[in-house]
């Protein structure tokens, strides 16, 4: 068992180069926690699940502080995630 966490966000329409390193700090906030993602980035939108590594492994304080970085983003409008499943 790997415990996750989905996220869905509404986010600021970019440019195809501001798009791509949006992309590429989303997915480097990510492994920098040791956290895989897996999901859809689009224009205005996107939904994401994130795998926070093995079980009893600080995994809710990862998903907290991932959600702490990527909250402070001015590209991002909007954000929901779920809990820990």
């Amino acid at each position: 068992y790997r415990p996750w966490f989905a996220v869905s966000a509404e986010i600021e329409a970019m440019a195809e180069g501001d798009q791509a390193d949006f992309v590429a700090r989303f997915i480097a906030a990510a492994e920098a926690l040791d956290m895989t993602c897996n999901g859809a980035i689009g224009d205005t939108e996107l939904e994401v699940v994130l795998d926070t590594g093995r079980i009893c492994t600080a995994n809710a304080e990862r998903r907290q502080q991932f959600l702490d970085e990527i909250g402070k983003w001015e590209e991002i409008k909007k954000i929901d995630a779920s809990e820990l499943q």
